[in-house]
């Protein structure tokens, strides 16, 4: 058979971006791609009602979400989630990768221990961070959670006043707050509060966008097609996946392409609807469902914070990533999130009048605890009526359980900063869907598992998934980095046997 590439990548974030890029520069031909555009030059970048309310450089679908038709805040442009997360890249404990040690009999016995180890994983690691610019201080404590050997390729930007004071102040009571690593360029950053949600107006927060544009300008052997939907994977009689089919949304064109091996990167919600659309039935396909329920807590001082004006995201707290000597429960990392804008504030505090929305702007700080949800099969993407996305997912009583007991120690965090008052959040958000993961997971036993260790479908040998839906659990910490030095170790695999 003729194949027009060695490698057809659908989808351009953390995983397919980094996958397609280490296959490139190994001198794999590749093809990219990507239902949304590229990235303006310019333009509204802090503009708030473009940006999040409406939702311009987010995925436009409107996906059926517990019978209701939402759009999500899920990346819609070339890089994905890395074009507009905070960027935050941390690497995960030991005991991620033995999640049978602290949940027991709360999760299948099949997937008590992920199919690789932390150490498969650690030359992909230090890789990744290399390759998105991360920054952050080693020397640091930072528990549980596993740091690289030899450091960060990238200095952290300065400490803000405020995040000085929340350090000091827990370190004299005896927790280990740590400066979060951050792919982002100190020299290029403009300090933007408006960051976590927003494009970058210099470049300087690392992106899949920013790997995949080098790849190109290099003259590496990569194929980037935007604005097309890839409708469905083509099988034939006995050969599993013999081309993709790809429309174009601005012309309504379709086209096939035909590829040695096909990797799909298209989300946790994405890749398992197209697996579907494509006629795959593997009874685990789009089940687990995973997106961290978040304890978000804000603190309120008595006098202006600044953390309104300026970037704010810069520490964790991994003191509680296993629980406590009170509540041994495994829960995740505690971070620091930027303040809202005023329209966004709004939507969440719509009862309260401007100038109280105002005044508390000025006055908060944010901490949110990433509590690991753990896998329910009842989770689920579906096809909808209509062939679209349909989504069913709650969260555990167990989950709301450690969310609950994880607030007050966030609370007590602020107070020690000198908060005279928190605020805690205690409604689930179905539209911000970030760190989704498990749908696709991996795995030794194609009865408990979609894809083998190695993230090829045990079905169809020329078929891997390199997003968040590999993931079997969800992590104490956002799974950017893992899913990127997880693409990159399939990357390796692809090369060799191509």
């Amino acid at each position: 058979m003729q194949h027009d590439f060695d490698v057809i990548v659908v989808g351009g974030g953390a995983g397919g971006g980094t996958f397609a890029y280490a296959c490139a520069r190994a001198g794999k031909s590749v093809l990219i791609l990507e239902r949304g555009g590229r990235q303006a030059v310019g333009g509204p970048v802090h503009d708030e009602r473009t940006m999040l309310i409406d939702k311009g450089p987010y995925d436009d679908r409107e996906v059926n979400v517990n019978g209701a038709r939402r759009r999500l805040y899920m990346g819609g442009l070339l890089g994905g989630g890395t074009s507009l997360y905070g960027g935050a890249l941390i690497r995960p404990s030991l005991g991620d990768f033995q999640p049978g040690r602290h949940y027991g009999k709360r999760i299948s016995r099949a997937i008590w221990d992920w199919p690789i180890s932390y150490d498969d994983l650690e030359p992909h690691f230090t890789e990744a961070e290399r390759l998105y610019g991360v920054a952050g201080c080693a020397d640091e404590d930072f528990g549980p959670l596993q740091k690289p050997a030899r450091g960060y390729p990238g200095k952290p930007l300065p400490l803000h006043p405020l995040n000085e004071r929340l350090m000091a102040a827990n370190r004299e009571r005896g927790l280990r707050p740590f400066r979060l690593p951050l792919a982002i360029d100190a020299a290029r950053c403009l300090r933007c509060a408006t960051c976590a949600g927003y494009l970058c107006p210099t470049g300087a927060r690392g992106s899949a966008a920013q790997l995949i544009e080098a790849a190109v300008d290099r003259g590496d052997p990569i194929t980037v097609r935007t604005r097309v939907e890839v409708e469905r994977l083509v099988k034939g009689p006995k050969a599993g996946v013999t081309s993709v089919l790809v429309r174009d949304r601005d012309t309504g064109e379709r086209t096939q392409y035909r590829a040695r091996r096909y990797a799909l990167a298209a989300g946790a919600i994405g890749s398992p609807h197209i697996l579907l659309r494509s006629g795959f039935d593997h009874p685990l396909i789009g089940r687990n469902y995973m997106f961290h329920i978040g304890a978000i807590v804000a603190g309120v001082f008595p006098f202006s914070t600044a953390a309104d004006a300026s970037f704010i995201k810069q520490v964790g707290f991994a003191d509680f990533y296993f629980g406590t000597s009170r509540y041994p429960h495994k829960m995740g990392l505690v971070q620091s999130l930027p303040v809202p804008g005023p329209l966004m504030s709004a939507k969440v505090m719509p009862f309260l009048p401007a100038p109280v929305r105002q005044f508390l702007r000025e006055r908060v700080l944010l901490l949110a605890g990433m509590v690991e949800d753990l896998p329910n099969p009842a989770n689920r993407v579906t096809l909808a009526a209509n062939g679209g996305a349909r989504l069913t997912h709650r969260y555990a009583r167990y989950d709301l359980a450690r969310r609950k007991r994880m607030t007050p120690a966030i609370a007590r965090i602020l107070k020690r900063a000198g908060a005279v008052y928190c605020i805690a959040r205690k409604f689930i958000s179905h539209e911000h869907v970030a760190h989704q993961c498990g749908t696709l997971r991996f795995g030794i036993d194609p009865a408990h598992s979609v894809l083998d260790p190695d993230c090829r479908m045990h079905s169809d040998p020329s078929v891997f998934v390199v997003d968040g839906s590999f993931l079997p659990t969800s992590l104490g910490v956002g799974p950017g980095l893992t899913i990127a030095a997880n693409a990159l170790r399939v990357a390796s695999g692809v090369v060799s046997e191509l």
